[in-house]
């Protein structure tokens, strides 16, 4: 989370304390950073580098890839996985499947 004024950054950042705030992420917000880091690039992400950053099985997110390519949003090749032009321009539509699922 960031700071909302420089000015409290910069003190907290003097009294030693720069973090605002810290959590512990859960599953679907592993998955989603990640995809919102990864998914920004042309050239995408590799499988096993999704394992190595998220501790996380390939098929944490296969239903969400698949969706992804029937929409035309990502190109599969081998293990990697990159946003066509399509999924580039609409790169919100193409996140959004990738957001933790709301539990009511």
């Amino acid at each position: 989370m960031r700071f909302k004024h420089p000015r409290e950054y910069f003190a907290r950042v003097a009294a030693g304390a720069p973090v605002q705030e810290e959590r512990t992420l859960g599953r679907g917000d592993l998955v989603f950073e990640f995809a919102l880091n990864a998914l920004r690039l042309v050239e995408g992400f590799e499988l096993p580098l999704f394992v190595e950053r998220t501790g996380l099985a390939p098929a944490a997110i296969e239903d969400r890839l698949a969706r992804a390519e029937a929409r035309g949003l990502v190109a599969r090749e081998g293990e990697r996985v990159r946003p066509t032009e399509r999924g580039r321009r609409f790169l919100n539509d193409l996140l959004e499947l990738f957001l933790p699922e709301k539990r009511a």
